[in-house]
């Protein structure tokens, strides 16, 4: 069978690469990293199996971009993955012709002649057989494939849904908590206003109380000046009451005297005239000692 000829799988490249590289019981790094990125760019790839030229066209393509993997390691890659699928089935495809073979010689004795037809036959029954168990399985590998990029893309959507809820929730928890820190500043500056307004009203009644305490105080003040001064003027209206009458009496008793001396008939007329002065003085200082008393009660 011609190499050239040869189909693998992605299951069946990335297991013969894995196998090499493996093959000392552990993978270096430098060699992880290989798979890694052949493994990756097989993925990009549309076709699910590729020849031999495109498996080799794919690992050149991954040496270009991986400058630490060796000559001798990379060909050892190669002839890995390009050698070991084909000795499989060739070795399966070899036991089953044998098998067919004698199966068919021992049942019918052919001569040799015919025994290599049969066996020719045999052999294209069972290439033709493993050839369509071959596109069976590359089917069967194609349907998981599918099933798994299906499942791969659920994941992806299923991850990325999970994502955007979350940062829903988070955006909401963010919006909850920016809504509680504004409606606590809020009911802080609502009860900062509270106590500056009582503070104020507090000022401003103790401000009034003071007012009204000066007011009455200085009302106090008023009174009594008002008394002081209707007691002042009742008490110099009392002076010039008895000031009044010490005059009257004193012109009185001038009179008197005069009246001995001898004045004649003119007395009794000065002692009338001083008798009437003595009266209006009298009656003065009543009038104005009954209007300080009145202005005291009224005040």
């Amino acid at each position: 069978m011609n190499m050239d000829e040869d189909r693998m799988t992605l299951t069946q490249i990335l297991t013969a690469l894995m196998d090499f590289l493996m093959k000392d019981g552990s993978i270096d790094p430098v060699h992880q990293y290989f798979y890694k990125e052949f493994r990756n760019i097989l993925n990009q790839d549309e076709n699910r199996e590729f020849d031999v030229k495109q498996v080799r066209l794919l690992l050149d393509k991954t040496r270009s971009i991986m400058d630490e993997v060796t000559e001798e390691d990379f060909q050892g890659m190669v002839q890995a993955v390009l050698t070991q699928y084909r000795n499989t089935n060739d070795d399966a495809l070899n036991d089953r012709i044998r098998k067919m073979a004698a199966d068919d010689a021992a049942a019918q004795k052919l001569n040799a002649a015919d025994r290599e037809k049969r066996v020719e036959e045999a052999r294209k029954r069972a290439e033709e057989e493993a050839r369509l168990a071959e596109e069976e399985r590359i089917r069967s590998e194609a349907r998981a494939a599918e099933l798994a990029r299906q499942a791969e893309e659920d994941r992806v959507r299923e991850e990325a849904r999970l994502a955007a809820e979350s940062k829903v929730a988070e955006d909401a928890r963010i919006a909850e908590i920016a809504r509680l820190e504004a409606e606590r500043l809020a009911e802080e500056n609502r009860l900062a206003e509270v106590a500056r307004q009582a503070a104020e009203e507090v000022r401003r009644e103790a401000e009034e109380a003071r007012l009204a305490e000066e007011a009455i105080r200085k009302a106090e003040e008023d009174r009594l000046a008002e008394e002081a001064r209707l007691a002042e003027e009742a008490r110099l209206a009392e002076e010039a009451r008895r000031r009044s009458e010490d005059d009257a009496l004193a012109n009185e008793k001038a009179a008197y005297w005069d009246a001995q001396s001898g004045a004649g008939a003119s007395a009794p007329t000065e002692d009338h005239g001083g008798g009437s002065m003595k009266l209006l003085l009298i009656g003065g200082a009543i009038v104005v000692l009954g209007g300080a008393a009145a202005a005291f009660f009224l005040l």
